[in-house]
């Protein structure tokens, strides 16, 4: 793979040029007209269309097609068939050329169903959270379910045939005014296609439409174990690229010459799936939706309790694009490509892993054995430019190995990246208003395997915006490096959250809390630490200008054990260091934070020494969690009073107590450990109204030494 960025421009002989198989690129676009029951489409200028091209004409093909889920996942394409007999649909008001819409049954008895479009009129709810975005919202709610036509958004229409629909079930579906055809024959300034308008229409526009002729030369490239070239040009495309069991490389002209376009349609520009080496560079790639335009990186709960993501990438036939969907290729490289307004995800990696894991491979690559039987060993992503996107720029290398993410420009993408892959490589990237990056994995118990999440996330520059979400390290993730990073202008949210995993290592980063520009100035925090087995070193938070009453240097939750905290500058912050699990307190648009001890309260009482307990934080990588801890009640009859904890029953979350005593749902309480072995020392903390709030309910085995102090003068 490292000798394939050094290529020489493609020649001849060892390239297929998407141009021989009838590739247009061209951006001309004619207006004409059309008549219903007619194959020729009547132009202003023939231009260069040519017999034999592909054309995509708007406004004289009115169209409806969908997709059925059954009541258990959606995302899976075994839940999923085509719209057919269930339902009837017409109508899209004049001037309107592509709506989409999702139904979804709520219950059965008697039958209702909730509908909303899939559109960013009619999704304007923003949910009152740290991070701003949409919220899905439906136009209509528990509507009852009849075999009347019922008039939904922008003259649309639907009648159900079926109406035993079951709770949990849903509709997704697509009116559309656009036709796609060949060109069969030129007569003046006629247009022969191969397929008939069903409208009567003047104004429409043609465009040039490559899809089918992509994909030819796609095919032949690999049949010929040759390169396809892409010439400089723009290709629409409606199916996107696939490339199935291949060893190929893709080549176009430019970044900014070489453009593949699935604006118009709900895609991927290139499906992959399994295959030895994929190499693709110098392309554009555009999509439909932007930065905030939906709620792209959130998703309803089903009437069953599934997850529905409108936009989601392994759901494409709502209304989602992405630049790459793929599954299973043991080596991929992405370089030098520009990608923007792609709906969620714009790069998306599913499949299985090196221990034969059970494969999280979603539609539409479902079915194929093949892709049982290898795994992602190496994806490189290296100086591709991503911006104004919905999601995630990079996302879900759930079971791949060795993803890198080099020298990448994001800027605009919610998300730069979402990952889980063993052995990432996140160096040298520059990200501008998105969350920086998750790290997160699925358990693995059996300590003799690797675990799933390792990451080095080094020498970036994260600089702060309307999001300002930071480095974030979920559960399960397994040794972990952020180092030498500078983070600017975050002023809301947090720099580095170490929520879950374990062995962790924090070091040399700049963090700059202070408010910037139109940012957001909401309560913020350098380094949080809620989880165990930490080293903070060398790091340097601080507030520039005046000390900022909303930022916290770094705070430590006190169910962290084995935390090692030194050589830290901390400057102009209202808490210099302070204990305490960090919870989010909605309050307007922004929110605030409130540091509280650990813990939860009882759910169902199972004896007077058992309990399913509501949330604990999961321990992750420990084999016996909670077990020799303490139990402080806080309210009920046993308030004041400490137990010890026999053991925790991860799966059912179920808390053991070592004694008898009588419970009660709903009594809150606070774990801490036996000994929570900190070391906090030679710390450097200035300017901070309250330099160090130290309140644990244990203090056995904290050892705070050698840290100078030195109070803004304001404190006296």
């Amino acid at each position: 793979m490292n000798n394939l960025s050094a290529i020489t421009p493609p020649c001849p002989n060892g390239w297929i040029n998407a141009c021989e198989c009838g590739a247009s690129g061209s951006e001309f676009q004619a207006s004409g007209r059309a008549k219903a029951g007619s194959n020729e489409i009547a132009v202003d200028d023939i231009g260069d269309f040519k017999v034999g091209q592909e054309v995509a004409v708007y406004g004289c093909h009115l169209h409806h097609y969908g997709t059925v889920y059954n009541a258990e996942a959606p995302y899976f394409a075994r839940n999923q068939k085509p719209l057919a007999g269930e339902a009837e649909l017409r109508g899209l008001d004049a001037g309107k050329l592509w709506q989409t819409f999702i139904v979804h049954f709520d219950k059965t008895d008697p039958v209702t169903f909730s509908w909303m479009a899939v559109d960013t009129v009619h999704q304007t709810k923003v949910r009152h959270h740290p991070v701003l975005h949409r919220e899905w919202c439906w136009q209509g709610k528990n509507m009852p379910v009849t075999n009347d036509w019922m008039t939904l958004a922008d003259g649309v229409q639907i009648r159900f045939r079926k109406l035993d629909w079951q709770a949990g079930e849903s509709i997704s579906f697509h009116a559309r005014n656009r036709l796609l055809a060949r060109i069969e024959g030129i007569r003046g300034k006629n247009l022969v296609l191969d397929s008939k308008a069903n409208l009567d229409a003047d104004g429409v526009k043609v465009r040039h439409h490559d899809q089918s002729a992509l994909q030819a030369a796609l095919d032949r490239a690999v049949a010929e174990r040759k390169g396809l070239f892409i010439p400089a040009g723009r290709y629409r495309l409606s199916k996107g690229v696939w490339i199935i069991n291949a060893t190929v490389r893709i080549e176009g002209a430019h970044r900014d010459q070489t453009t593949l376009d699935i604006s118009d349609d709900h895609t991927a520009v290139f499906w992959i799936s399994g295959g030895q080496e994929v190499v693709i560079r110098n392309l554009g790639m555009v999509g439909h939706t932007g930065f905030l335009e939906l709620p792209a990186n959130t998703h309803f709960p089903t009437a069953t309790g599934f997850a529905y993501w409108p936009t989601a990438n392994q759901q494409m036939e709502i209304k989602g694009c992405a630049a790459a969907n793929f599954v299973g290729t043991e080596h991929l490289l992405f370089e030098d490509l520009k990608v923007s307004r792609m709906a969620s995800e714009a790069f998306y990696s599913h499949g299985a892993d090196r221990y034969g894991l059970p494969p999280y491979i979603q539609a539409p690559h479902e079915g194929r054995p093949e892709l049982l039987k290898q795994y992602t060993k190496s994806c490189v992503f290296h100086r591709c430019h991503v911006s104004d996107c919905g999601f995630n720029a990079f996302n879900n290398n759930d079971h791949a190995e060795n993803t890198s993410i080099l020298h990448c420009h994001v800027e605009r993408a919610t998300n730069f990246c979402e990952n889980a892959s063993r052995f990432t490589r996140i160096i040298g990237n520059y990200v501008l208003d998105g969350c920086a990056t998750s790290v997160h994995g699925g358990s693995a118990d059996d300590p003799r395997k690797i675990g799933p999440t390792q990451a080095v996330i080094a020498d970036n520059v994260f600089e702060g915006g309307t999001l300002s979400g930071g480095v974030s390290v979920g559960n399960h993730a397994t040794q972990v490096v952020v180092a030498n990073n500078i983070f600017i202008g975050y002023s809301k949210e947090s720099a580095i959250f170490i929520l879950g995993g374990r062995r962790v290592v924090v070091s040399g980063n700049h963090i700059d809390l202070t408010r910037i520009e139109n940012n957001p100035d909401n309560e913020r925090c350098g380094i949080c630490v809620e989880a165990s087995n930490v080293i903070i070193a060398d790091n340097h938070v601080y507030v520039r200008g005046e000390r900022s009453e909303k930022a916290t240097g770094i705070h430590v939750a006190d169910h962290a054990v084995n935390i090692h905290i030194h050589d830290n500058i901390i400057e102009n912050c209202q808490d210099g260091f302070r204990t305490g699990r960090r919870d989010y307190v909605p309050q307007g648009e922004g929110g605030r934070f409130e540091f509280r001890h650990t813990g939860a309260e009882v759910g169902e009482v199972i004896d007077r020494r058992r309990f399913r307990a509501s949330s604990l934080p999961m321990l992750c990588d420990d084999a016996a969690p909670y077990r020799g801890w303490n139990l402080r009640w806080l309210t009920g009859p046993n308030a004041g009073r400490t137990t010890a904890i026999e053991g925790y029953e991860r799966k059912d979350r179920i808390v053991a107590l070592k004694d008898d005593i009588p419970l009660q749902a709903g009594e809150k309480f606070a774990v801490y450990p036996r000994s929570a072995n900190w070391q906090i020392h030679h710390n450097t903390i200035a300017g901070c109204t309250r330099p160090m709030t130290i309140d644990l309910l244990g203090l056995e085995g904290v050892n705070i030494k050698d840290n100078i102090i030195s109070p803004p003068e304001s404190a006296g």
